[in-house]
């Protein structure tokens, strides 16, 4: 049996809120998959400097901040499948996540370079999911922000069934901007179409690493070698 990890991040701010109920619907769903292990990280707590663009990885591959970006990044090269989760913040992502995003990206790239490499194809099946306050507060903003970030890093995004509304990805809403619906933690738990968009793309993802991981392996022989790349310290 091919096994997969799948990991679940939360860019929220707000630990365990209505964003980490949605990942952990869909990471429920990926773990019904045979061979699948799951993981949810939540950057809620978690320290992230902002780029500064100083390019220091361009000379020790890691970045010159040690905070815990280094942490987030084994967790992610360390897995198969995806799962982005993220709130509407100004029609974005919130700022901390932003954060950690940058700065994977440069140190993914300038890690490569200072290796004299190709930048690896890490092949990680994504798919992305979100909330905002009403039905459409600025959703499909922030997946297409996720779906092309993924895209960037040589991902496989999957969108989950059309059918169900997954067009890019999941979304779901709080119900409205009232004060009592905007601080809640479970309110999303009221939107049964956004909850059941979520199951279906973290059973999607789930599904779609297990058969690329299969396929890499099937064709091994006859791809370079960047497509087996493996993250490790500096």
């Amino acid at each position: 049996m091919q096994k997969v990890k799948i990991l679940g991040i939360v860019g929220s701010p707000r630990k365990n809120g209505n964003t980490a109920k949605l990942v952990k619907r869909a990471l429920q769903a990926a773990a019904g998959i045979p061979g699948s292990e799951t993981e949810l990280y939540e950057m809620a707590g978690k320290e992230f400097h902002h780029c500064t663009g100083c390019f220091r990885c361009l000379e020790t591959g890691d970045c010159r901040f040690k905070d815990d970006l280094q942490d987030f990044m084994r967790r992610y090269m360390g897995s198969d499948g995806i799962i982005w989760g993220a709130p509407v913040y100004h029609m974005a992502v919130p700022g901390s996540m932003k954060c950690a995003i940058d700065r994977m990206g440069n140190m993914s790239l300038c890690r490569s370079i200072a290796q004299g490499q190709e930048l690896p194809r890490f092949n990680k099946v994504c798919g992305v999911l979100t909330i905002g306050a009403t039905r459409y507060g600025g959703q499909d903003m922030v997946m297409s922000f996720l779906v092309n970030s993924a895209l960037l890093m040589n991902g496989v995004v999957v969108s989950g069934d059309t059918w169900l509304g997954n067009y890019i990805g999941a979304a779901a809403y709080t119900g409205g901007c009232a004060p009592e619906q905007l601080r809640s933690k479970k309110v999303v738990l009221q939107d049964t179409e956004g909850m059941d968009c979520a199951e279906n793309l973290g059973k999607r993802v789930a599904e779609m690493a297990k058969i690329v991981k299969a396929g890499l392996a099937a064709v091994k022989d006859e791809l370079p070698s960047e497509y087996f790349y493996t993250w490790k310290e500096v």
